[in-house]
């Protein structure tokens, strides 16, 4: 069993390098024998370095992968409030949020809201499910909704999308590598390396957390919870 996994990984991997490394030869190479014109090589350009990057980003993401599983990453505990970390990840997706004509519903208290975790990487979990959210979000009209909410010493996240749902059949594969559910082949924007997620659920489970997808053809919500922790002490003020 654990020789098929290895099998299926490597050969899943394979694919997915496969198709942007033949698109990046097949345009480097139709610009040098000059079926690409000169006047449109610099679109083109832009294309190839999309795919340099989907290949990085999926270079990195296995390796964030080996890393936690192999035991290899520690984490980096600290107390922090994660409506202020839940704000700072939004901003840096304001550009994309407006070429969708997108909304967004954060609904978070003005109250700090205390966990105590892996500051980076909780940052890469909201990242990893406000990227997914985005990418099915209906153009015009998309709306993302996130909030957090305190109950019984954990706080709860969750990310929604108002996109088309994930396939009743699809929900309980979700957080498995390369996994990538029917609707996210055929919709708009719905391209990804399918490790995103999986990354999410290593993360969370890292901090002994919960996270759980619940989907319906209204769009799909994402939640993950973390241990409550206490306010970190104030710093004194220097004595004069």
């Amino acid at each position: 069993e654990l020789e098929k996994m290895r099998r299926d990984f490597v050969a899943n991997v394979s694919h997915e390098l496969r198709s942007p490394l033949s698109s990046i030869r097949g345009f480097l190479e139709a610009m040098e024998d000059g079926t690409i014109p000169t006047d449109e090589h610099e679109k083109y350009i832009e294309i190839v370095l999309d795919e340099t990057r989907r290949m990085s980003g999926m270079v990195n993401d296995l390796l964030d992968i080996a890393r936690i599983e192999s035991g290899q990453y520690k984490l980096n505990l600290s107390v922090f409030d994660i409506n202020d970390l839940i704000g700072r990840v939004l901003i840096t997706f304001e550009a994309r949020i407006t070429a969708k004509h997108a909304d967004v519903d954060a609904q978070l208290d003005y109250e700090p809201v205390f966990v105590e975790a892996d500051r980076d990487r909780i940052g890469q979990v909201l990242h990893n499910l406000i990227d997914n959210a985005i990418k099915f979000m209906p153009e015009n009209y998309g709306l993302l909704t996130i909030k957090s909410v305190v109950s019984k010493h954990k706080v709860y996240v969750s990310v929604c999308d108002n996109g088309p749902g994930i396939p009743k059949e699809d929900i309980a594969h979700i957080f498995d590598r390369f996994y990538k559910a029917e609707k996210a082949h055929t919709y708009k924007n719905g391209s990804g390396t399918g490790l995103g997620l999986s990354i999410v659920k290593l993360v969370i489970d890292q901090h002994h957390g919960e996270i759980k997808a619940e989907s319906s053809e209204n769009g799909t919500v994402f939640t993950f919870s973390l241990k409550q922790a206490l306010p970190p002490p104030r710093r004194q003020p220097a004595a004069e």
